[in-house]
């Protein structure tokens, strides 16, 4: 009798396996479609908005000075948009998504897709120096999510999806389905089961078939002389360190603008624009050379020009290009513009490669060297393999953007040695882990047991709140009576504020007439019920406070609860009693 029960379990465990995966290739093929028309959606956009700039210039004549003002025009658009509707929009997009899977169990708000689409093409449209990757790569990540929360999927197949969506999004924006499946594992995911990779690998492909089907598939980049040989292998060696040195220096003057951008004393919703003064400036003085916008133009030209002499004026040249390129994508993420740094990382390390070809060119004449543009697809892979920590996205995404499965050995040694390189200088940091790092989110860390813990299973739901027009002297008489420390401030049922009894203290004697909103704190820390504690007490220890205002996911104003520090760790203490 308990043999045939065994089976009869067994059975079932298996078929609801198998129904399991069935559903998500399903929900997987679903948001492939989804993000391919996403990804043709938000280019059509782009090139819309981008017409309406620049439909004026006469490319005999050049750009006037007005072509400084669009980028900062972009930046004043989009300002109020990341500030006031979506703050998921600002910066370069695949930091948001990887904390949305940490401490968010993949949920993303529903309006953040259509609000990316507009906030990145105005941005990448107007002349700002940003990429497609990281907004297209949250587009689709919201659709995963929106469709995960639509079928009430658990945390687990919700995040499943939404690095799906991210999958089908990149995989459409640059016709590489592999290069976007592992994209989506590497950089985004970073812990997945192999089984994870088959609806993965389906969204990929759906989203690039679909927006092939619209838009002819062609390579991004293409290089009719390519030859390399075994000489050229051995220059590979000396790439590789070179430019995982170069990603090292990228990625801090990135995070050093960033950070003069969030001590700057003006107004947040002026900063984008203020980032679009260098791009700009440097559209304007190199224009029709890809500073502006994506760069793939940029890249295009240099690919046509008819003969790369190695003469030192081509070199200093190329080199300005990429550090201009450097400070134009710097100061317009920086500022809280949004758009990508894959795109640009890609014409720096373009650049800087043709520039090294030339190089070696010069230093070695006897040498049979390739094409100083084939060092520049090695340029670009190395550099983005050691900002990003992605050897293996680099070394699949380029030879397929490239349409050249050729260029593989070459592409390896560059790519692993830059990587090497750039860990040991960036101590396994990365361009994406030290935005995360800022918040308290460490990546690769081991999971401790506070992070299966959710906020809303430790917190407390019923909640003492104040308004902004209570006198201070009820506020200590509260203190006294309900021996709390802290009160949210709510009012018109939207979370306003949060006063503490060190805010009370605080307060000048003889001047107890004034009310809880001329000392409370305005700019409110506050977690979600469905991040973790662990989330919750890095914030608490980041911020040195004791408490945090537990919020509503789809309403980041309606208050649903408070979390202490006590409560964690009482929450902790249950689960280790339990565990």
């Amino acid at each position: 009798m308990n043999e045939d029960r065994g089976a009869v379990c067994g059975l079932i465990r298996r078929v609801s396996r198998t129904y399991r995966w069935a559903y998500l290739d399903l929900l997987a093929i679903l948001i492939g479609i989804a993000g391919g028309a996403g990804a043709i959606l938000f280019r059509t956009v782009i090139d819309f908005i981008h017409g309406t700039f620049f439909s004026g210039i006469d490319p005999a004549a050049g750009p006037g000075f007005s072509v400084i003002l669009y980028p900062i025009i972009g930046g004043l658009i989009v300002g109020p948009i990341v500030c006031l509707l979506a703050p998921e929009a600002k910066g370069h997009g695949v930091p948001q998504i990887i904390e949305s899977l940490q401490v968010g169990g993949g949920q993303i708000r529903k309006r953040v897709g259509f609000l990316l689409i507009l906030a990145s093409a105005v941005i990448i449209g107007s002349g700002g120096s940003a990429g497609r990757e990281g907004p297209i790569a949250q587009i689709g990540a919201s659709f995963g999510s929106l469709v995960g929360q639509v079928f009430r999927l658990g945390s687990r197949d919700l995040k499943l999806l939404t690095v799906c969506g991210v999958a089908a999004g990149v995989a459409g924006t640059f016709n590489a389905p592999m290069g976007g499946a592992i994209f989506s594992m590497e950089v985004v995911a970073r812990r997945f089961r192999i089984g994870d990779s088959v609806p993965i690998l389906l969204s990929a492909v759906v989203g690039a078939a679909v927006a092939g089907t619209i838009i002819a598939p062609a390579p991004a980049f293409t290089n009719p002389e390519f030859v390399f040989g075994t000489q050229d292998l051995l220059l590979c060696f000396v790439l590789g360190p070179i430019f995982g040195a170069l990603a090292f220096s990228w990625v801090k003057f990135f995070y050093s603008v960033e950070d003069l951008f969030e001590g700057l004393w003006v107004p947040k919703i002026l900063k984008p624009a203020i980032g679009g003064i260098v791009a700009g400036i440097g559209g304007y003085l190199l224009y029709g050379y890809g500073i502006m916008g994506v760069g793939y133009d940029g890249i295009a030209r240099i690919f046509e020009m008819p003969a790369l002499s190695a003469s030192a004026d081509l070199i200093l040249f190329l080199v300005a290009l990429g550090l201009v390129k450097i400070l134009a994508t710097s100061f317009t993420v920086g500022s809280g513009g949004s758009g990508g740094i894959f795109a640009p990382s890609l014409y720096i390390g373009f650049v800087f490669g043709v520039a090294f070809g030339l190089l070696a060119e010069a230093a070695l004449p006897g040498l049979e060297a390739a094409s100083p543009t084939v060092y520049g697809l090695l340029g670009m892979a190395a550099l983005f393999a050691g900002a990003a920590r992605a050897p293996l996205t680099c070394i699949v995404m380029i030879p397929e953007m490239a349409s050249s499965y050729g260029r593989l050995p070459p592409i390896i040694i560059a790519c692993v040695l830059s990587y090497a390189t750039a860990q040991i200088l960036m101590r396994g940091e990365s361009i994406y882990s030290i935005k995360l790092g800022k918040k308290g989110i460490f990546i690769d860390q081991p999971q401790p047991v506070l992070k299966g813990i959710s906020v809303g299973e430790a917190m407390a739901r019923e909640v003492v709140a104040v308004g902004p027009e209570m006198p201070l002297r009820e506020l200590r008489d509260l203190v006294i009576r309900t021996n709390h420390t802290g009160f949210p401030v709510v009012k018109d049922e939207n979370l306003v504020g949060i006063v503490t009894f060190d805010d009370l203290r605080r307060v000048p004697i003889g001047e107890e007439g004034k009310t809880i909103g001329d000392v409370s704190t305005i700019e409110v820390v506050t977690v979600r019920p469905d991040q973790s504690a662990k989330y919750a007490m890095d914030l608490m220890y980041q911020h040195k406070i004791g408490r945090l205002p537990v919020v509503r996911s789809d309403d980041p104003k309606r208050l649903e609860g408070i979390i202490t520090r006590t409560d964690v760790i009482r929450a902790y203490e249950a689960e280790a009693e339990r565990r």
